[in-house]
């Protein structure tokens, strides 16, 4: 499958959510609002971008009900197979 949606549910602000990518994908961090306009193909706003390594954090902007898509749109056509944690990654 060439893309992903996660309902996140509502996560607080500065929480950080990691996605760990087998390949180059958009990362779309959207509300509820933003990800209805999504679908619909109309005007979204969005946080993230192009993932282009294998790890890729993104700190929640603010405290609502997130959803995350991920998609190859626009780049090579191959299928996802991602990991999503929310909140903080330790790292040794």
């Amino acid at each position: 499958m060439y893309s992903k949606t996660f309902d996140l549910g509502t996560v607080r602000r500065e929480t950080v959510v990691t996605v760990r990518l087998n390949t180059m994908a958009n990362v779309r961090l959207l509300t509820e609002v933003n990800f209805t306009a999504y679908r619909r193909r109309q005007y979204y706003r969005m946080h993230g971008g192009v993932a282009t390594a294998p790890l890729f954090k993104i700190s929640v902007p603010a405290t609502a009900h997130w959803y995350l898509v991920l998609d190859v749109e626009g780049l090579e056509p191959r299928p996802l197979h991602p990991q999503v944690t929310i909140g903080e990654l330790t790292e040794p």
